[in-house]
Protein backbone atom coordinates (compact mmCIF):
# COMPACT_ATOMS: atom_id res chain seq x y z
CA UNK A 1 0.00 0.00 0.00
CA UNK A 2 1.62 3.39 -1.16
CA UNK A 3 2.09 5.72 1.58
CA UNK A 4 1.33 9.52 1.17
CA UNK A 5 3.22 12.15 3.02
CA UNK A 6 0.60 15.16 4.08
CA UNK A 7 3.21 16.71 6.33
CA UNK A 8 5.15 19.48 4.82
CA UNK A 9 6.65 21.37 7.75
CA UNK A 10 5.56 24.43 9.77
CA UNK A 11 3.94 26.80 7.74
CA UNK A 12 3.77 25.44 4.88
CA UNK A 13 0.72 24.16 2.72
CA UNK A 14 -0.11 20.68 2.36
CA UNK A 15 0.33 18.53 -1.24
CA UNK A 16 -1.37 15.89 -2.34
CA UNK A 17 -0.87 14.20 -5.84
CA UNK A 18 0.06 17.74 -7.19
CA UNK A 19 -3.29 19.66 -5.78
CA UNK A 20 -2.28 22.49 -3.14
CA UNK A 21 -4.05 23.50 -0.18
CA UNK A 22 -8.00 23.62 -0.41
CA UNK A 23 -8.49 22.56 -3.73
CA UNK A 24 -7.63 19.19 -1.87
CA UNK A 25 -11.49 19.66 -0.05
CA UNK A 26 -12.59 20.67 -3.99
CA UNK A 27 -11.59 17.58 -5.09
CA UNK A 28 -12.90 15.17 -2.10
CA UNK A 29 -16.56 17.13 -2.34
CA UNK A 30 -16.68 16.18 -6.33
CA UNK A 31 -15.99 12.62 -5.57
CA UNK A 32 -18.77 12.82 -2.58
CA UNK A 33 -20.87 14.20 -5.71
CA UNK A 34 -19.80 11.59 -7.80
CA UNK A 35 -20.98 9.07 -5.73
CA UNK A 36 -24.01 10.53 -4.73
CA UNK A 37 -25.29 10.57 -8.31
CA UNK A 38 -24.22 7.10 -8.79
CA UNK A 39 -26.14 5.91 -5.92
CA UNK A 40 -29.10 7.97 -7.34
CA UNK A 41 -29.08 6.25 -10.49
CA UNK A 42 -28.71 2.74 -9.28
CA UNK A 43 -31.88 3.34 -6.95
CA UNK A 44 -33.56 5.14 -9.57
CA UNK A 45 -33.61 2.00 -11.45
CA UNK A 46 -30.85 3.22 -14.69
CA UNK A 47 -28.77 0.13 -16.44
CA UNK A 48 -25.53 -0.52 -14.32
CA UNK A 49 -23.53 -0.05 -17.40
CA UNK A 50 -24.92 2.91 -18.65
CA UNK A 51 -24.03 4.50 -14.90
CA UNK A 52 -20.96 3.36 -14.68
CA UNK A 53 -20.06 5.41 -17.58
CA UNK A 54 -21.78 8.65 -16.63
CA UNK A 55 -20.07 8.69 -13.05
CA UNK A 56 -17.17 7.36 -14.79
CA UNK A 57 -17.15 10.64 -17.33
CA UNK A 58 -18.53 12.57 -14.29
CA UNK A 59 -15.70 11.68 -11.92
CA UNK A 60 -13.26 12.25 -14.65
CA UNK A 61 -14.46 15.58 -15.47
CA UNK A 62 -14.64 16.86 -12.04
CA UNK A 63 -10.87 15.33 -11.85
CA UNK A 64 -9.27 17.28 -14.48
CA UNK A 65 -11.86 20.42 -13.23
CA UNK A 66 -10.11 20.61 -10.57
CA UNK A 67 -6.62 19.92 -11.59
CA UNK A 68 -6.99 22.60 -13.85
CA UNK A 69 -8.44 25.03 -11.68
CA UNK A 70 -5.23 23.97 -9.07
CA UNK A 71 -3.13 25.08 -12.23
CA UNK A 72 -4.85 28.07 -13.31
CA UNK A 73 -5.42 29.70 -9.23
CA UNK A 74 -2.76 27.87 -7.46
CA UNK A 75 -3.01 27.95 -4.02
CA UNK A 76 -4.84 30.95 -2.66
CA UNK A 77 -6.23 32.29 -6.32
CA UNK A 78 -9.40 30.86 -6.47
CA UNK A 79 -10.46 32.80 -2.99
CA UNK A 80 -8.67 35.81 -4.44
CA UNK A 81 -10.49 35.70 -7.35
CA UNK A 82 -14.19 34.69 -5.89
CA UNK A 83 -13.07 38.06 -3.14
CA UNK A 84 -12.02 40.23 -6.30
CA UNK A 85 -15.12 39.32 -8.09
CA UNK A 86 -17.51 40.04 -5.03
CA UNK A 87 -15.97 43.23 -4.40
CA UNK A 88 -17.58 46.73 -5.99
CA UNK A 89 -16.30 48.05 -8.86
CA UNK A 90 -17.09 51.87 -7.58
CA UNK A 91 -18.07 53.34 -4.14
CA UNK A 92 -20.09 56.10 -3.99
CA UNK A 93 -20.98 59.00 -1.86
CA UNK A 94 -23.80 61.11 -2.58
CA UNK A 95 -24.03 62.87 0.63
CA UNK A 96 -21.71 65.44 1.50
CA UNK A 97 -22.39 65.13 5.16
CA UNK A 98 -19.15 62.97 5.47
CA UNK A 99 -16.90 65.67 4.51
CA UNK A 100 -18.50 68.68 6.51
CA UNK A 101 -16.88 68.20 9.57
CA UNK A 102 -13.46 67.22 8.69
CA UNK A 103 -11.20 70.41 9.65
CA UNK A 104 -13.23 70.69 12.95
CA UNK A 105 -11.36 69.54 16.27
CA UNK A 106 -13.67 67.05 17.63
CA UNK A 107 -12.23 67.23 20.86
CA UNK A 108 -13.79 70.47 21.78
CA UNK A 109 -10.51 72.97 22.05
Amino acid sequence: MPGYNLNRGINKSWEFQGLVGGNVYYLVAGIGLVFVSFVTMYLVGVPLLISVIVTLALGGGMWAGVFALNTKYGEHGLMKASARRSAPKLITNRQSRLFQNLNEDQTGR
